[in-house]
């Protein structure tokens, strides 16, 4: 099996698409790894976020005529849409230049829907992708909050998955839900993110687990200029009020209920295995 290469300089002739996390503050979290691959790339892609610009690339990090993707998303469009302009473009790229680098904010492995049909053509044997890593926005809420999910038990959920399938929640553990900006939407509404969002959905969705009074978090945990995390908190019956603060990289995050009942024979075990 060949390597999957940062650029064509090998023997290897399939076009090379290198997909770059740069975390959720942008250029202040781009790992020496993702800068390396910046640099050896015949071709940058970029979505403008947290002064990843075409300037600052440009002159931070020498790279030769950086092309702005962030024109693609368009209002009001159906998201496959958007996702079918991205793909298009970023294959287009690769098949002229042999490789290239995307930098999308985030992990690129969280919630970029269109990564999927990169992959399909990776499995077909139609490209080589190489996704780096890049600091997530579930990294920085579980700080943000200061709970560990290992203590409390963690499910990553997106809102529409969740009423599509009618999953069943368990009370016990935390969620942290993402794509609550676009609940029942399938379009893009940047400019007005409350105006066919369905939160009277995912609020009835929750009722179904937890009490009225049962408090979540709205959370937004890219920090912007030194700011702290923005959090509102209200209980689920009120969710719909959460309407006009959410924004496209907020996340709500609804605690576990305490876990009372334990399994008294595996505490046994575990009395046991200190003597």
């Amino acid at each position: 099996m060949i390597a999957h290469p940062y650029n064509m300089n090998s023997i290897n002739t399939l076009p090379v698409v290198n997909i770059l996390g740069t975390g959720v503050r942008g250029a202040k979290q781009l790992t020496l790894e993702v800068i390396d691959v910046i640099r050896k790339s015949s071709k940058v892609l970029f979505f403008p976020f947290e002064k990843i610009n075409k300037n600052w690339l440009e002159n931070f990090l020498n790279v030769i005529d950086p092309e702005n993707l962030g024109d693609l998303y368009k209002e009001g469009a159906r998201d496959q849409e958007n996702y079918r302009r991205i793909t298009e473009r970023i294959l287009e790229k690769a098949q002229n230049f042999g490789d290239v680098a995307v930098l999308v904010p985030g992990h690129p492995q969280v919630g970029v829907s269109w990564i999927k049909t990169l992959q399909k053509l990776e499995d077909k044997g139609d490209i080589h992708l190489n996704k780096f890593d890049g600091i997530s926005s579930f990294d920085t809420m579980i700080n943000d909050l200061s709970r560990d999910p290992l203590d409390y038990g963690a499910v990553i959920l997106d809102a529409n998955r969740a009423l599509l399938y009618q999953l069943q929640l368990d009370p016990r553990m935390d969620y942290y839900v993402y794509h609550i900006c676009s609940v029942g939407n399938k379009r893009t509404e940047y400019s007005n993110l409350s105006l066919h969002n369905r939160l009277d959905l995912f609020k009835n969705f929750l009722l179904k687990t937890f009490p009225p009074d049962h408090e979540v978090k709205l959370i937004r945990s890219i920090n912007r200029n030194g700011k702290q995390a923005i959090v509102t908190n209200c209980p689920v019956s009120d969710l719909e009020k959460l309407r006009d603060f959410i924004t496209v990289d907020s996340s709500l995050f609804i605690p576990g209920t305490p876990v009372e009942a334990i399994n008294n024979k595996f505490l046994n075990v575990l009395e046991k295995s200190e003597g």
